[in-house]
């Protein structure tokens, strides 16, 4: 039998982390992990979500955070589940909706057209689960 990482200080804090920013349904993508790899989940939850969500990047606030992340995410184009995800906790962490559209609007300047529709469908679907969420 392998280590229960989920005893352990940084993946305790890494799931703390994680649902103070994310919906709560999302948590259900970390246990499908953990039951796939828990080694794989601790990488994610204790090393990405604990060490450098946390720990090593303290001075730059969720905001930007998820700002970058975001970014990045609609760069790529292909996980759409965590452009939903991310388009989320950024209305979490207090950004508007106008706000979000307002950052599409200025990556199309460096990542074109395309990206940015793909991801405004995404995004406009995240808004509306959002939405429905907390009514």
């Amino acid at each position: 039998m392998g280590v229960n990482f989920k005893e352990t200080e940084g993946y305790r804090q890494g799931i703390k982390y994680f649902l103070s920013k994310y919906e709560a349904n999302h948590i259900e993508v970390l246990n499908k992990l953990y039951a796939f790899s828990p080694a794989l989940a601790d990488v994610v939850v204790s090393f990405g979500l604990h060490d450098i969500w946390t720990q090593k990047t303290p001075s730059l606030t969720d905001r930007e955070k998820e700002i970058a992340v975001l970014t990045c995410l609609i760069v790529n184009g292909t996980v759409h589940s965590e452009i939903k995800a991310h388009a989320q906790c950024l209305l979490n962490v207090g950004m508007s909706k106008e706000q979000i559209k307002e950052l599409l609007v200025l990556l199309t300047l460096y990542i074109g057209v395309p990206q940015v529709i793909l991801a405004s469908t995404l995004i406009d679907e995240a808004f509306k689960e959002w939405d429905e969420s907390h009514k």
